[in-house]
């Protein structure tokens, strides 16, 4: 049976149903494309994203029935074509056939239409634009490929467009939305919050999207790591000089996230000014999105696992200060006899003279009711991580 062979209610029923269906499966937005143009005779359609000039997003487009072909092409010499730069002065939602805002003979005459539109027989285009795919410079939406045949009835077509314009933005917007959680970013941003290391998410311009609790205690310090408010929320290194390597490994593991890079560094020691360990910092690739156009979207595409060395000590220390009365002082003693450091070494990590470690272990021994640095270690060994300790010495 043709495609004009059923009642028009009936198309437009099995076509919405169709439309509604690629929300919840985008992967079918080319079958859509594809039923579209035959309810409109056209060649076959497209959603396209064209980014503004300088931007860092990529064009995008998804077909139906065209050629892919002719993407690279497109991409490389005709997205501002004169077709498109005239489709920014449209109303989002409005279906327009572009052969009346630029004349098809003026068109038919450039390169655009000799390398994309001629060898796919297409004479015009049908065209919808979209408001969330048309920010900042940026014009996206659907355009459906008009047959030197159909030019004669294109009004008509362009009217079953209209009707057809407000289900197609409406379920193109529902497929952009599912996209913020495609990635499984609201399922791991859960999972982020209960971690008792620092941990951060960041979007593929390397813009922080969400820092942990710990992480958040970590920036606030300034102490190894710190936040480059002027370049939009973006980690750097407490010292500058190190800032370049940081950017660096979050490159790579973000371009190993887009497709773009395959190589990824070892975790990355960065130093930090109160004399701490140094902070190991290890960014993860995140997979990425599921459909072209959440692309479009600021996805998580690196996630930044922090491990603190002093941060178990940290917790341990404030834990057995509580438990046996010992000082702040005393407990950070304790922790480093206990971890296996000989008495030079910790006066020489703690800044204090051998002597004064001396002191404060034979108190620890005293409170503690132990005798030995075997001792001391069993103890540390009994006491659990309690990370809502593990920042503060009273």
């Amino acid at each position: 049976m043709g495609r004009r062979s059923l009642p028009a209610s009936h198309r437009q029923g099995v076509l919405l149903d169709l439309i509604y269906g690629a929300v919840a499966d985008p992967d079918r937005w080319p079958e859509v494309l594809t039923h579209v143009s035959d309810h409109i005779g056209a060649v076959g359609g497209m959603l396209v994203y064209n980014a503004a000039p300088g931007s860092q997003n990529q064009n995008l487009l998804i077909l139906g029935r065209l050629a892919d072909e002719y993407t690279p092409t497109f991409h490389k010499h005709h997205v501002w074509n004169p077709w498109t730069l005239a489709m920014r002065d449209v109303p989002f939602g409005q279906a327009t056939i572009c052969g009346s805002l630029v004349e098809r003979c003026i068109v038919h005459k450039t390169a655009f239409y000799t390398d994309i539109l001629q060898p796919q027989g297409i004479a015009d285009m049908m065209c919808v634009s979209h408001r969330a795919m048309s920010l900042d410079g940026s014009i996206g939406g659907l355009g459906f490929g008009v047959p030197p045949h159909e030019t004669d009835r294109v009004d008509e077509n362009v009217r079953r467009l209209q009707r057809l314009a407000p289900h197609l933005s409406r379920a193109l917007d529902a497929t952009l939305k599912l996209g913020r959680l495609a990635d499984g970013t609201r399922q791991l941003a859960r999972v982020l919050q209960l971690m008792p290391n620092p941990a951060l998410l960041l979007d593929g311009k390397g813009r922080i999207t969400l820092a942990n609790p710990a992480a958040e205690s970590l920036l606030r310090a300034n102490d190894g790591l710190t936040l480059d408010r002027e370049g939009g929320l973006r980690l750097a290194a407490a010292l500058p000089a190190e800032t370049a390597a940081l950017s660096r490994a979050l490159a790579q593991a973000s371009a190993v996230a887009s497709g773009t890079g395959a190589e990824l560094g070892g975790p990355l020691r960065l130093t930090r000014p109160t004399g701490a360990a140094p902070l190991l910092v290890l960014p993860v690739p995140l997979p990425p999105p599921a459909f072209a156009l959440w692309e479009l979207l600021e996805h998580a595409r690196v996630l930044v696992l922090i491990v603190d060395p002093s941060a178990q000590s940290r917790a341990t220390a404030a834990a057995i200060q509580s438990t046996f009365g010992l000082t702040a002082a005393e407990a950070r003693v304790a922790v480093l006899i206990g971890s296996g450091r000989s008495g030079p070494e910790t006066a020489a990590m703690l800044g204090i003279s051998p002597s004064t470690v001396k002191t404060h272990l034979k108190r620890c021994f005293e409170k503690t009711g132990v005798r030995s640095q075997v001792g001391l270690a069993r103890i540390l060994g009994a006491f659990p991580i309690d990370p809502s300790k593990g920042g503060k010495l009273n």
